[in-house]
């Protein structure tokens, strides 16, 4: 009778161990952290021009940021602008209105990028080269987006 006893009570266990899904009371699933490559090699941007890349982070991301470094080269000053900002902060921006960016190096021959952004929106990686009317610019450049889902 005693082990009748204790082969359902381990059953018991087991079972509610198992809804539990094995991991104390979560849903069972590790959170995993992505690294995508935005852009990785040499950017050229002509005079009076931007070149932009655009890239999204998911809805529920969490710990999202973008981290990288550029050199530029070209031009008397060998510099360039580099700026993170959101969809609606771009499309003003190219239109020559105000606005904000996550980040913004001003103007720079190199530097490293790391700012944190939120989860569900459309970003740009922007090079601006709008500042020099002669000069195009070389930037030799690497930057991810990182986030954990």
């Amino acid at each position: 009778m005693t082990l009748i006893l204790i082969v359902v009570l381990v059953v018991a266990i087991l079972a509610v161990i198992g809804s539990m899904g094995g991991s104390g009371g979560g849903s069972g699933i590790l959170p995993q952290q992505h690294t995508e490559n935005i852009v990785n090699g040499l950017v050229t941007v002509n005079a009076g021009n931007y070149e932009y890349y655009q890239f999204s982070v998911p809805s529920g991301a969490s710990a999202v940021s973008v981290s990288g470094s550029f050199t530029a080269s070209g031009g008397s000053g060998n510099d360039i602008i580099v700026y993170v900002m959101d969809y609606t902060n771009f499309v003003n921006w190219q239109n020559g209105h105000s606005a904000s960016a996550y980040y913004n190096s001003g103007q720079v021959t190199t530097e490293t990028i790391s700012t944190s952004l939120p989860a569900g929106a459309t970003y740009y990686l922007v090079y601006s080269n709008t500042f020099s009317i002669l000069s195009s610019k070389n930037v030799q450049t690497t930057v991810n987006l990182v986030y954990t889902s």
